[in-house]
């Protein structure tokens, strides 16, 4: 006696019970194998994210993962400002040599286009950054996929800072600045060279921007009504390749542009200028410095020496994103426990529909017994066909969740700027289809030994 064919024709003659059997257990499947690839997706983003990101200097405003989100996922605003003084303790002085700074890149950020973040920056965000080593130990500098970097280093952003400090700090220029007959051309009149752009790869390829294309960023968030700088018309020079990472979606121009934009007011608060009310370098404002140092442990003693200062404090990258994992994590341990909790119910349900049946099976099983099979295989027959509609459905909810991944991929990226790879079968899943098999099969458990005991004599008679 052939136990898997008898259970096979047996499904296909309760097609339409089987068919929603099957469909309950894929809903619940679907949304296990769901959260295991979003979480594994996540993860995977943020791990890579924060390659290169040793420390993050941010101001004192604001939380230390408010600094993190903002500098490295771009995923919340800069909460504050950092003064240049301390960018120059951390570029080339004290504690550049305390703690063996590699790099130390400032930022600036607040102003968008298409809604994706405008950083100003120097251009050792393409010549020093690294994202980790090779496997020859090399850095592993940002790439472009066409066109190249700008040009604005850190000797040209001193010399931008000690210019515009001579600029407020000369009572003619700030007198002919506050009341020229127009200054609405003075605003137009930023250097060509400074109003150029390097895009991220995801920016490149919504946006549409390549190498020659021209945009004007927008004041704060991109939305109707924004105020759009047109004073800097940007090109934009090269496309980086592709990192996963937040830097796919962004967009790099000097520092010196971002400054100087209308209503950018590099220094926001003259208090502790210097001898005679006069402004310093030292006072311009920064939204964040990107550190890496060689010593794994100098994020954290910085963030210690931080700690009693009033003008910045150091955000610990890894610290904090494990942080948000954990907070992520409790969420989604509720989110599998509810569908667990469907999976449960779909079993349950193949159980409630099988031990129904067996009244109506009683004759059928009677006549398979009198034509010798045995109860362990009837028992074999009816788990096995638990296990079958189960298995089935498991499959198809995995099918259904990677179906769903490429469908609704791109939306759910550009909402929490994470992209989801639909291809990215994990072993995970077959271990769930084979354990909601498991659970189906001991389901049907119980149905199963019910119909095994039939009496062949009780059940062979002629039917009233």
């Amino acid at each position: 006696m052939n136990v898997a064919s008898i259970s096979l024709r047996n499904l296909r003659v309760r097609a339409l019970s089987s068919v929603l059997t099957a469909a309950s257990v894929a809903l619940g499947t679907a949304l296990v194998a769901s959260i295991w690839l979003l979480l594994a997706q996540v993860e995977d983003r943020y791990r890579q994210s924060l390659a290169g990101y040793d420390a993050v200097v941010g101001p004192k405003q604001g939380s230390a993962l408010q600094i993190v989100l903002s500098t490295v996922l771009n995923l919340d605003a800069a909460p504050g400002v950092v003064p240049m003084s301390v960018y120059r303790e951390l570029r080339d002085g004290p504690l550049s040599q305390k703690y063996g700074v590699r790099y130390a890149i400032p930022q600036g950020r607040g102003d968008t286009y298409g809604g994706f973040p405008v950083i100003g920056t120097t251009d050792e965000m393409f010549a020093r950054f690294s994202r980790g080593k090779d496997e020859q130990g090399e850095p592993i500098r940002l790439e472009f996929a066409r066109g190249k970097a700008w040009r604005f280093g850190h000797d040209d952003l001193v010399a931008f800072a000690d210019e515009y400090v001579a600029h407020r700090n000369d009572p003619d220029a700030e007198h002919e600045h506050t009341h020229g007959a127009d200054e609405h051309e003075h605003a137009h009149s930023l250097p060509a060279p400074w109003c150029k752009a390097v895009v991220g790869a995801e920016v490149a390829r919504n946006l549409g921007l390549d190498v020659g294309g021209v945009f004007i960023p927008v004041h704060g968030q991109d939305a109707p009504g924004a105020h759009l700088h047109d004073e800097a018309q940007t090109d934009v020079v090269g496309v980086l390749a592709a990192t996963g990472t937040p830097i796919d979606r962004s967009i790099f121009v000097p520092l010196s542009l971002f400054l100087s934009l209308d209503e950018h007011d590099p220094v926001l608060d003259a208090t502790g200028s210097g001898p005679g009310g006069k402004l310093t370098t030292d006072q311009i404002q920064l939204s964040a410095i990107v550190l890496d140092a060689r010593h794994p442990l100098a994020a954290n003693w910085l963030r210690r020496d931080f700690q009693t200062r009033s003008d910045a404090q150091v955000a610990w990258p890894h610290i904090e994103v494990a942080k948000l994992m954990a907070l992520v994590g409790n969420v989604a341990d509720v989110l599998r426990v509810v569908a667990w909790l469907v999976i449960v119910v779909a079993a349950a349900g193949v159980l409630v529909a099988l031990y129904n049946t067996m009244n109506e099976r009683r004759r059928e099983i009677a006549i398979m017994r009198a034509l010798g099979a045995r109860r362990g295989q009837i028992l074999g027959i009816i788990v096995l066909e638990a296990a079958l509609v189960t298995g089935l459905g498991a499959a198809l909810g995995v099918v259904l969740c990677h179906a769903a991944a490429a469908t609704l991929g791109g939306a759910l990226a550009a909402r929490i700027n994470v992209p989801i790879g639909a291809g990215a079968f994990a072993t995970d899943e077959l271990w769930l289809i084979l354990a909601v098999t498991g659970l189906g099969a001991l389901a049907g458990l119980l149905p199963a030994i019910k119909g095994s005991t039939t009496e062949v004599a009780d059940h062979l008679g002629p039917m009233s």
